[in-house]
């Protein structure tokens, strides 16, 4: 029986942590899938690792390639599997043992092309597990139910970004396109998906396990390169979204990306100074400013649930919005926020 799912494994300097996430895949209840661990040019023995276990179990495949960076490896998986699924693992991370076959079983039943789990973030320095729910309680997206209106389906991208116990239908991410030697690659894969979908349904159980605080993980980068690599990543799914779409069938994405954009003001506040990225930040709030009506909607009148529609927030967004005052207003903004986190 050829495999329904293939599991993407990046793999790049984790031998500590390897083990846990292919044993976590050996356990799986469903039995009816491939792990492809791609190995982005790894220097030490998690190739070694990897070839155990392919040697062990004809589903696990080593595969190796020149290093890319994380981008490169969604791309490599994505474009030359055949399965009908595919699901994305991070090397440090694990699965429930019934993961695969609960998301599969939603997304077959329910004829999903993305179906979105929960996930627990694991804390290694005490071994503390946070139960962490992919949607607010304020997006109002019920579990359990297929959605296939843009108006439902649209909020989903309003979720935890992250691929944990995310199963996606392969046909719908094949023409995404993914920057290389870039960190957080997993959002244009979710936000595009999603973006591409006619149907999505969510999980209401956590399934996979988040090491969130090892050193090297992205979450703990440093913020200078946080902000080059997200500066990045908007542009990508900005002109993906652009060139692939009639704007009236993303309006909601351009408000994801406008909610973006505060988001690396943020990480720019982090900073004891002005980041060396700051004039490719003023480039991305004049590319927002075109879309001042459809974001106005949004900000003024509460479209999505996520927005929390506050009078600093409008007044902020008329600021960002003027030509006359955007340069301003961002410092200020910088300024607040940089105060806000003292």
């Amino acid at each position: 029986m050829n495999p329904d799912i293939t599991v993407i494994v990046p793999i790049y300097n984790v031998e500590k942590y390897i083990r846990k996430c292919l044993d976590s895949l050996k356990r799986q209840t469903y039995k009816n899938f491939e792990v492809w661990a791609i190995d982005d040019g790894s220097p030490d023995n998690s190739k070694k690792i990897v070839q155990e276990y392919a040697d062990k179990d004809p589903r696990f495949k080593s595969i190796l390639k020149e290093n890319g960076g994380y981008g490169s490896v969604l791309e490599y998986g994505i474009k030359n599997t055949k399965t009908k699924y595919f699901l994305v693992c991070d090397p440090d991370d694990w699965l429930t043992d019934d993961a695969l076959e609960k998301l599969h079983n939603f997304a077959e039943n329910s004829n999903l092309d993305v179906t979105v789990g929960d996930k627990y973030n694991i804390y290694s320095e005490d071994n503390k597990k946070v139960y962490i729910p992919s949607f607010k309680k304020e997006l109002n997206v019920k579990p359990r139910v297929a959605y296939d209106t843009a108006e439902k389906k649209d909020r989903f991208i309003f979720s935890e970004v992250s691929p944990h116990a995310k199963l996606f239908k392969t046909s719908i991410a094949k023409n995404i396109d993914f920057p290389h030697k870039i960190s957080y690659t997993d959002t244009i894969l979710y936000v595009l998906s999603i973006a591409n979908a006619k149907r999505v349904g969510y999980l209401d159980e956590a399934l996979a396990y988040y090491l969130i605080d090892r050193p090297g993980n992205t979450m703990t980068a440093k913020t200078e390169a946080k902000i080059r690599d997200t500066i990045k990543i908007w542009h990508s799914i900005y002109n993906q979204l652009i060139n692939g779409f009639e704007l009236n069938q993303i309006e909601t994405y351009i408000y994801f990306l406008y909610y973006e954009m505060k988001i690396i003001l943020i990480t720019e506040s982090q900073l004891p100074s002005m980041s060396k990225y700051h004039t490719e930040i003023l480039k991305i709030m004049r590319i927002m400013q075109r879309y001042n009506k459809i974001l106005a909607k949004y900000v003024n009148n509460k479209v999505v649930p996520y927005n929390t529609n506050s009078m600093t927030g409008r007044l902020i967004f008329k600021g960002f919005m003027n030509k006359a005052t955007y340069k301003w207003v961002e410092r200020l903004y910088v300024k607040l926020e940089r105060k806000r986190e003292a």
